[in-house]
């Protein structure tokens, strides 16, 4: 009997792992970005990629829907006017057209209780996106593969890094498209109040024309009734992942909306409490800046603290009044915004630490670069770590599927 119970014991001393989605998610975004590497707003290999998602999600067993947006067609260069009396044909240049692609979970609604015992109940949704295009075409990639064939002879050893010939925007965002994936998947164990809408936006990366257009399209009881709009952008290759609430949180001078950056606050408390950082090695960051700088808009200099100028697909969102939480890898650890790099890391001196729309964005050269510390980190902490990509993938959708999970702040779950 006593052997019994010291079995029990053992059993609930073990501390279940957390955010142990397995390889899934890393193995999603390597296979999309290699596959996809040039979809451009609008492209084919951006359609191409469009379809990839959609087939993944049927997989899942969801129905996705799917809304076709057209993008703003720029002047071709050198055009002179027709004359009114010119018979000559006009050749009409085509609108490009985009897809965002989006699946609606439903929710079992809340339930708030009064002071007198009254409830009332209500239904809340949350957003949760990621663009899947990226800002590089297949042209540009191609055309960099054949001036480096054409000038291989003559490159000197060692060179600056990998040019866009190696470009698979795998940081950019297919590592943004990956935690959206696995928080699909995931989703199923979860039995939420909130109802939960996954969107892939399409060319995020034309002004956010994706989420710009998802944004227009909802009505103002929509908008009242989201609690927040969470947006996953390039968590893979910068020096540290961080949360940011929304530009809507900021008051002026040293002034903050709370209820504007209670989901913020909401995400950091579940990094804490599962101890990320001490059982997946997974660290959590917000903007800590807290100095004074100009923005337009505001009559007075406003503290530069949890959120960020880098701008993504949370920015219609924000622009509405609807809370945000931005995840994103960056480096804000500095003095001023002017020093401030997605990676301090030397090997993307060519950049001054830009990995976004470079040749450093390159599936091979990253897995390279960012697990070659790898072995010796598990070693100190005598257990194997996952490489980089899987950590940050699962860690980040494990923080937003359990700040689902707390509901709304001032009711129950009905």
């Amino acid at each position: 009997l006593s052997l019994l119970w010291a079995a029990c014991d053992s059993v609930e001393d073990e501390k279940l792992p957390v955010a142990d989605y397995g390889k899934d998610g890393s193995q999603f975004a390597r296979r999309f970005a290699r596959t996809y590497p040039g979809r451009g707003p609008g492209s084919d290999q951006e359609h191409a990629a469009g379809d990839f998602i959609i087939k993944t999600l049927k997989e899942m067993g969801y129905a996705p829907v799917v809304t076709t947006f057209t993008l703003p067609v720029e002047p071709m260069e050198d055009q002179e006017p027709e004359s009114a009396a010119d018979d000559t044909d006009i050749t009409v240049q085509k609108a490009p057209s985009s897809r965002n692609i989006a699946v609606f979970v439903e929710g079992k609604g809340f339930t708030r209780t009064g002071v007198y015992g009254q409830q009332t109940r209500f239904r809340k949704q949350v957003i949760i996106g990621a663009h899947y295009d990226t800002p590089v075409s297949i042209e540009e990639i191609e055309a960099a593969a054949a001036e480096t064939k054409a000038t291989e002879s003559e490159k000197p050893s060692g060179g600056s890094g990998p040019s866009l010939a190696e470009y698979t925007g795998i940081q950019d965002n297919a590592s943004g498209v990956a935690a959206l994936m696995t928080i699909a998947r995931e989703l199923k164990n979860y039995d939420l109040g909130y109802d939960v809408v996954l969107v892939a936006f399409g060319a995020g990366s034309a002004d956010q024309a994706g989420s710009r257009f998802f944004a227009g399209q909802l009505s103002r009881a929509e908008i009242a009734a989201t609690d927040a709009m969470y947006c996953i952008d390039s968590i893979y290759a910068g020096d540290k992942v961080y949360a940011h609430s929304g530009r809507n949180s900021i008051l002026g001078g040293d002034r903050k909306d709370y209820e504007k950056r209670r989901k913020l606050y909401e995400a950091t408390d579940v990094f804490f409490e599962n101890l990320l950082y001490s059982n997946n090695r997974y660290m959590l960051y917000t903007n800590q800046s807290s100095f004074l700088m100009e923005l337009e808009g505001y009559a007075e200099p406003v503290v530069y603290r949890e959120w960020s100028l880098n701008d993504s697909d949370y920015l219609p969102f924000d622009e509405l009044g609807i809370p945000i939480v931005f995840f994103e890898s960056y480096d804000y650890d500095e003095k001023s915004v002017a020093e401030m790099k997605e990676s301090h890391n030397p090997a993307f001196g060519a950049t001054n630490g830009r990995i976004r729309g470079t040749g450093f964005d390159s599936t091979d050269f990253l897995e390279q670069l960012l697990n070659s510390t790898r072995s010796s980190a598990a070693r100190v902490t005598d257990r194997p770590l996952d490489d980089q990509l899987t950590r940050r993938i699962n860690n980040t959708a494990f923080i937003i599927l359990e700040a689902l999970a707390k509901g709304n702040h001032d009711a129950d779950a009905r």
